[in-house]
């Protein structure tokens, strides 16, 4: 169980990621400073340097937790009681609203994503990140094997083809405000395509 210290340290390292996103999406990230992020965040500048060097350092912070929020809303969808077709539907329409909700964000991170690359995404704490999304997809479709909802595939290979196709079809339209309609229609979609693909059923070779 954490210290209290423990616990103080996470405190104000959150409040300090979390005021740093705010202050990214509404500034991009040129035109976002140590200095700005202190004072959304309500802390001195010399805290926020005990935490993180760089400004590059804390961007990439904040890229680490988005991803990890995103893990966390497939792991939840996952444990639902449902199929694993309509889990992996649930998954796709709560990330649909998650991306909606901080737009702002994934557009800064659409256009920087040359800056995460670039500080080496092989082995960085990111790409685990993002690896541990293909492991929990990868999962939930090897329970599907076993329950027999759906034909024996590679997981893995197939998790993160799905994680890669979700993934870009939101960065294709982060600048289009979904309704509930088109949230409906795109996780329909989406769904289609990775789980009964684009041929036609039964048709000769």
């Amino acid at each position: 169980m954490p210290t209290r210290k423990e616990r103080e340290v996470e405190f104000r390292r959150k409040a300090i990621v979390e005021a740093a996103r705010e202050v990214f999406s509404e500034n991009g990230y040129d035109g976002t400073t140590i200095d700005a992020v202190a004072e959304r965040s309500e802390f001195a500048k010399a805290t926020l340097y005990k935490f993180f060097r760089t400004k590059e350092e804390l961007y990439l912070s904040v890229v680490e937790d988005v991803f990890r929020e995103i893990n966390g809303i497939a792991e939840n969808a996952m444990q639902e009681d449902l199929p694993v077709r309509e889990k992996f539907a649930l998954f796709i329409k709560r990330l649909i609203t998650h991306f909606s909700d901080h737009a702002d964000f994934f557009r800064l991170l659409m256009r920087e994503i040359g800056r995460v690359n670039m500080a080496g995404w092989k082995g960085s704490p990111h790409a685990m990140i993002h690896e541990q999304l293909n492991g929990i997809l990868a999962r939930e479709l090897e329970r599907g094997m076993k329950l027999k909802q759906i034909r024996k595939i590679d997981a893995q290979r197939a998790g993160q083809v799905f994680n890669h196709m979700v993934y870009a079809y939101h960065l294709n339209n982060l600048f289009f405000e979904h309704d509930e309609s088109m949230k409906k229609e795109a996780v329909e979609f989406l769904v289609s395509i990775f789980f009964d693909g684009v041929g036609l059923k039964g048709r000769a070779k």
